[in-house]
């Protein structure tokens, strides 16, 4: 049985100051297990601030939902659909953020806002349990 779980909660928010930029508005994701080992989130950006991204991420492993490219971030006001593969573990744990850039390679991600941290449970495991990504 598959379950949808939506998030629209902000966590971890900064307070704004005079100089730095305005907080972002937390994303509204969606996680559920879409069988095989899989994982898909549908992540919307309600900012509109233009720059501004959200994407969805493994906090086990760091791993982001989708392909890794700029197709796994939802820009201001657009939704994606993406998903995490070959998980082997029984849960994964999720989280959606919104940021104001797309990281360089390599680099931390950088956020304003995000949504609690979200238990997923993975049907249809067995994979090599690489957290790979693809959309």
């Amino acid at each position: 049985m598959r379950r949808a779980v939506w998030i629209f909660a902000a966590v971890g928010t900064a307070a704004p100051t005079a100089s730095a930029a305005p907080a972002l508005q937390a994303p509204n994701a969606q996680f559920q297990s879409s069988g095989s080992g899989s994982v898909t989130a549908t992540v919307h950006n309600p900012n509109t601030q233009k720059g501004t991204v959200c994407w969805a991420q493994d906090t086990d492993n760091g791993s982001v939902f989708g392909s890794g490219g700029a197709d796994s971030y939802a820009g201001p006001g657009q939704s994606i659909t993406v998903s995490l593969r070959n998980l082997s573990g029984e849960q994964a744990h999720t989280q959606a953020f919104c940021g104001y850039h797309i990281p360089a390679s390599g680099q931390s991600h950088d956020y304003s806002s995000s949504t609690p941290n979200t238990t997923v449970t993975v049907t249809g495991g067995g994979g090599l349990g690489t957290g790979s990504a693809g959309i």
